[in-house]
């Protein structure tokens, strides 16, 4: 890419990165249209290839910044508040993950389409990229969790992957979300959490 694209005023750096995010997340690789980015981030498709070469480049731009911001964001938050119980600490990252919704608008949304796209070109780098990114993110989780408190013959593992299904298409939810709206799918979602919680804990941890 361009590096006079970071010549940009931050401002505008992020309205292309937020406006290709959002028409890459409603759509395939293929069917995103270059004009509909160009017109949604308001410059000209040869501006915006003045920067990027071509759509893959800036594709591949987006996700790896938007792997960086959820490392810098999510991640780095997520290591720092030291909760240690399972369910709670789970919460507390759907809250981080929420806020970053309110700011990065397009990003999750893009990140789980890039995550399916099926084009031979871009798959196998974004898959390593990004399963990477969960594979250490729940191994992280799990050994700082109080993993006692379940009962036994609870795998940990299995309840992760459960509450990460349902984060994922309330996410998914979230593409034109209020801040209200977003307030009530993490209320839905510690609904569930406390569900399970209800069930899956021993009884003196309730």
């Amino acid at each position: 890419m361009n590096p006079k694209f970071f010549n940009l005023p931050p401002e505008r750096q992020d309205l292309i990165r937020s406006s290709a995010m959002i028409e890459f997340g409603e759509g395939t690789f293929k069917k995103t249209s270059a004009d509909a980015i160009a017109r949604r981030a308001g410059v000209s498709k040869g501006l915006l290839f003045h920067y990027f070469k071509d759509k893959r480049e800036l594709y591949l731009y987006l996700f790896q910044y938007a792997m960086d911001v959820c490392i810098r964001q999510y991640m780095m938050k997520t290591c720092d508040f030291g909760e240690t119980d399972f369910f709670l600490a789970l919460e507390m990252g759907q809250k981080i993950k929420m806020d970053m919704v309110r700011r990065y608008p397009g990003l999750f949304r893009f990140v789980m389409r890039a995550y399916y796209e099926r084009d031979s070109i871009l798959s196998p780098k974004l898959r390593r990229g990004l399963n990477s990114l969960l594979e250490t993110t729940s191994r992280d989780f799990i050994t700082r969790m109080d993993l006692y408190k379940f009962r036994e013959g609870v795998d940990p593992w299995e309840v992760i992957r459960l509450l990460t299904l349902a984060a994922e298409g309330m996410m998914a939810r979230t593409g034109a979300c209020t801040a209200e709206e977003i307030e009530l799918l993490f209320a839905e979602y510690k609904k569930y959490a406390d569900m399970l919680r209800a069930h899956l804990y021993r009884e003196e941890y309730l």
